[in-house]
């Protein structure tokens, strides 16, 4: 051992430099080789995750949603399918900003059980511990990974592949619930929209009920527009429309009403709430010039605040 030892100081300062470059190599070895090494171990991971969503699928969801995710005809929607799978599909339907992970994720967990009003015959049910259900997180997760895996085979799917089921309770009519509308231009959906409101125009009367207009308006009564309203009163509208706004005539004030309702707020209800914003995208152009000229018609029917 003693002849290791050295008594020159250049020897000794040779042996530490080289030492630390050793050292050094040593570390970028292993720093070049845990990254494949972690990713390696991520997609393990990841697989396993899959495995275990696998079997929480098959024991909890398959018997609504199918053995592969392509829904049950009539009872629940297809997951595995293009139109889920594309943002311009189920999520633009939804209004859903985010991921379709997260969109899943929350599904998943906290479920649709305020819903009871469906046309689905099963109600989704709340997966999540946090809210209630029998499922941990990580078992969120690992269900949110396997319905995420079809992805790829999802949209590869072609329009007669694709097992979506349209919903009735969104935006887009049900008949463009499909790939194939997908798959036109812009210009091509933008027409085929405009055609379908023109064969489905509807009469003021029913756009009232139907987009709950009286729940905010009044129609069978005068009166002032006072604190404790739901929104300005309608019933005298005619004879009120045209002073609104300095500049607009009354046909003008109530059409922009419709279609920019924030344009111009009575103050009285500036903390009511917000009217909805998107009536020129759901009404035709005649059903909103229809729905302007019933509701400045002094003559039209005045017992249309409640439903029937």
């Amino acid at each position: 051992m003693h002849r290791l030892y050295t008594r020159s100081p250049i020897a000794k300062v040779m042996w530490g430099i080289l030492s630390s470059l050793l050292g050094i190599i040593v570390l970028l070895l292993v720093l070049v080789s845990e990254v494949p090494r972690m990713e390696a171990q991520t997609i393990n991971w990841q697989g396993r995750s899959v495995e275990n969503g696998a079997t929480l699928f098959d024991s909890n969801c398959a018997t609504c949603h199918g053995p592969n995710g392509q829904g049950l005809l009539g009872r629940a929607p297809g997951l595995n399918s293009y139109y889920f799978f594309t943002p311009t599909g189920r999520l633009a339907d939804v209004g859903w900003a985010g991921s379709l992970e997260d969109y899943v994720k929350l599904t998943i967990a906290a479920g649709r059980p305020s819903k009871t009003d469906s046309q689905w015959p099963e109600i989704m049910p709340t997966w999540g511990g946090q809210f209630g259900g029998p499922l941990r997180g990580d078992q969120v997760e690992d269900l949110t990974l396997y319905v995420m895996n079809w992805q790829e085979s999802a949209l590869a799917q072609t329009p007669e592949e694709d097992p979506f089921q349209p919903f009735d309770d969104v935006l887009k009519p049900v008949e463009f619930q499909h790939t194939a509308f997908l798959f036109l231009s812009e210009e091509e959906q933008s027409a085929a929209l405009e055609e379908y409101k023109a064969r489905s125009i509807r009469a003021p009367e029913e756009l009232w009920q139907s987009e709950a207009c009286f729940a905010c308006h009044n129609l069978a009564a005068r009166q002032d527009d006072e604190p404790g309203q739901n929104g300005p009163n309608l019933a005298d509208l005619f004879e009120r429309a045209g002073s609104r706004v300095e500049g607009m005539t009354a046909e003008e004030y109530v059409y922009q009403s419709i279609v920019d309702p924030a344009a111009f707020v009575v103050l009285t209800y500036e903390d009511v709430g917000e009217m909805p914003q998107n009536f020129a995208d759901k009404l035709s152009e005649v059903e909103i010039q229809g729905l302007v000229e019933w509701l400045l018609d002094p003559e039209r029917d005045q017992e249309q605040e409640i439903s029937e």
